[in-house]
């Protein structure tokens, strides 16, 4: 390697540019990849350093592809799960999106979780069946190099949704090799996955292009009496291309269609007298269909070894479909209470537009300035229905909302065991919208918010502290306090009713947390947190939506560790606590109160073996403290895989106890049949029974 060369390789591995936030493939506290700002055409080697960074909170978590990559997956949604202290559930078939049960959120489909996909927001506003609703099913978990989590309101590059945490989902850039994958399990279900990347035909992934194309199919039957008969199909083409050594393109494009049956959620008291089975149904007519098209194009541009500039933008087409019956007969002892909500045609655009600089100065310094914009223009619909017949219309309405949200924040590091970041986001929404079934103009509104950021990393016992200590737990020790203001937006049509209603409820958090490092091989966090939210939309059993309640405090404390004693063998855990109260002091129903999980795992040479348990603890059903709780559960899933040449098989068991679990459970009133008397009861969907699938993949 000559001297020049050498230069160079050194200028582009110490240059350092922090994250790009969502509109990049990186987490925002992890650097880029490398880029020569030598302005030398010649092509630059890359050497990737493994090493721990300081973080801007103690809940940021970086999840490798490796710790979800055994695990018995129905949907991309339930990789999330890797994250610590985050579970998932579903009720109304494999083909809607789950239900997120973090930092005391249930029940809200993701009013409170916000979603990237490459840099693309998942969420949807005003969404026909409940505010921010994540429908993640499109995402090939193969394509998935890692999850980035931001727990918290503490990140300026985040807005709406954002109140309980981001996770932003990061595609590989290319493949070393092409796979074909079939796999086959019990309840006839089928999955099969194809993989091609560009690097077969001569192009170097790491070199100036890269990219590939994926497609999968899925179906299941599911243990139900009535078959969910569940198709899923996506497809998706991404690649990224370096113009020059300072200059790169990348972007995708996708499609995703999906259409199922639905079992719904059933009484437990004709369960528990025989009525129907643990797998039946009251309305077997229960399912839907959904669609969804996406592209999106970005550009990466580093003028100076000093400074970052990224721009992008995404337009989505998305349709939505789903029948529901939550409570039967009891408003329509004729008919039944089925309902029908519809998301049709919705076309959402927008883009990031992002600036880092980090000037010269007696001490680091970095400034970031950037603008996030986006645009719904969606039709929403609600009607009654029986067995899929459409019976009567409640409302159908034309939405458009229009955001613009800049933000600034700098960070400084004036002492070494000090670091400093500080910011402000401002969302600014325009609402309009029509009454369809009248052709009557909505109240145009506006609404902005003000998001104030601030957070602090102090290492006072590292080497380069004021009290440094021999003890390495202790010298490796990160004390972190952060505060910040976050938001969600409220369905639009609420905002239209109750004229002038809040339609961005603020969310103010504050955490406390450490982190700490023990002889390189094991992590620990420890955090204690607080969220206020001025407007908490929650289950309303009736409508099969969301409803406003008010005010509501969390509290919460948070614990997880990874230990990895020798090479080939990892330990990892995490619990939490969170106690969720309204503010008259009564507990939000279906919140989660103790969530824990567990994994151990081996990777020798080509085997690889991971088993795992996860555990949701007893939840509040109603308002009042002397109800009866939701039961929790307790699952253990395995997964084995080994590699031999170009060949690959693998196993995995959910539910290795043949525990009975609720994946989903509410408590509310509901008349089961037309002459029946009318009574509030425990209303579950069924978790999966043990259950075995294999596959085999090829590697060309």
């Amino acid at each position: 390697m000559s001297c020049s060369l050498r230069k160079r390789l050194l200028v582009g591995i110490l240059t350092v540019v922090w994250g790009t936030g969502a509109g990049s493939a990186r987490a925002a506290d992890e650097p880029p990849r490398a880029h020569d700002m030598s302005g030398s055409e010649e092509p630059v080697e890359v050497i990737h350093v493994v090493g721990r960074q300081p973080v801007t909170a103690t809940s940021i978590q970086t999840v490798p592809a490796q710790a979800f990559e055994l695990r018995p997956l129905e949907s991309a949604g339930q990789m999330l799960e890797a994250v610590p202290n985050l579970l998932t559930g579903q009720h109304t078939g494999g083909g809607k999106a789950e239900q997120y049960f973090i930092r005391g959120f249930d029940a809200d489909h993701g009013t409170d979780l916000a979603v990237y996909f490459d840099g693309v927001p998942v969420n949807l506003r005003s969404h026909a069946h409940g505010q921010g609703f994540l429908d993640l099913h499109f995402i090939t978990p193969e394509t998935i190099e890692q999850l980035d989590a931001y727990k918290g309101t503490y990140f300026t590059q985040f807005g709406d949704f954002s109140t309980a945490g981001t996770v932003e989902y990061v595609p590989r850039d290319s493949f070393p090799e092409s796979l074909a994958r079939v796999e086959y399990g019990q309840f006839d279900t089928f999955r099969t996955v194809a993989i091609v990347s560009p690097s077969l035909a001569g192009v170097d992934p790491a070199g100036a292009a890269r990219g590939f194309v994926s497609f999968e199919a899925y179906h299941t039957n599911g243990p139900f009496e009535n078959p969910e008969d569940l198709w899923r199909y996506s497809a998706l083409a991404r690649g990224e291309i370096d113009i020059s050594p300072r200059l790169s393109l990348s972007g995708h494009v996708l499609g995703y269609h999906a259409d199922w049956n639905a079992s719904g959620l059933i009484p437990e008291e004709l369960v528990d007298n025989g009525t129907i089975s643990r797998f039946g149904s009251l309305d077997p007519t229960e399912g839907g269909n959904t669609t969804r098209a996406q592209a999106k194009l970005q550009l990466d541009w580093y003028p100076t070894p000093s400074s970052h500039l990224m721009a992008n933008a995404y337009v989505s087409y998305y349709d939505f479909e789903l029948f529901s019956n939550f409570t039967y007969f009891l408003n329509d002892p004729i008919n039944g209470d089925g309902i029908v909500q519809r998301d049709q045609g919705r076309i959402y655009t927008g883009g990031r537009f992002e600036y880092l600089e980090n000037p010269a100065a007696p001490f680091p310094l970095q400034l970031r300035a950037g603008l996030e914009t986006r645009y719904d223009d969606a039709s929403v619909f609600l009607g009654t229905q029986t067995r899929r017949t459409i019976t009567g219309v409640t409302s159908n309405d034309a939405i458009q909302q229009l955001s613009l949200e800049p933000y600034v924040d700098f960070e400084i590091e004036p002492l070494p065991w000090l670091r400093f970041q500080s910011g402000l986001r401002v969302a600014w929404f325009h609402f309009t919208g029509t009454n369809e079934l009248t052709s009557d103009p909505l109240n145009a509104e506006n609404a902005t918010r003000w998001l104030p950021k601030a957070n602090l990393n102090l290492s006072p016992f590292s080497d380069l502290g004021p009290l440094p200590v021999d003890v390495e737990g202790i010298r490796n020790l990160q004390l972190l306090i952060n505060f910040g203001i976050g938001y969600h937006s409220n369905d639009a049509r609420a905002l239209f009713s109750e004229n002038n209603g809040n339609a961005l409820p603020r969310a103010t958090g504050v955490e406390v947390g450490l982190r700490t490092a023990f002889h390189d091989y094991i992590d620990i966090a420890l955090d204690g947190w607080s969220l206020n939210l001025e407007d908490e939309l929650v289950f309303a059993g009736d409508e099969g939506t969301t409803e406003s309640v008010g005010e509501t405090n969390r509290l919460g404390v948070e614990f997880a560790m990874t230990a990895r004693p020798v090479e080939w063998w990892y330990v990892a855990g995490d619990v939490a606590y969170t106690s969720v109260r309204f503010k008259d002091g009564t507990p939000v129903p279906q919140a989660p109160r103790f969530v824990a999980k567990a994994a151990t795992g081996v990777r020798y040479k080509q085997f690889s073996a991971e088993f795992n348990a996860r555990h949701l603890g007893a939840r509040y059903a109603s308002q009042d403290f002397n109800n009866p709780k939701i039961p929790g559960y307790t699952v253990l899933d395995l997964g084995l895989r080994y590699r031999w040449r170009f060949l690959e098989v693998g196993l995995a068991i959910e539910n290795l106890a043949n525990t009975l679990w609720s994946s989903s459970e509410f408590f509310y009133e509901s008349r089961p049949t037309p002459t029946g008397p009318a009574s509030e009861d425990f209303h579950f969907s069924p978790g999966n029974p043990r259950n075995v699938r294999a596959w085999i993949s090829g590697y060309f």
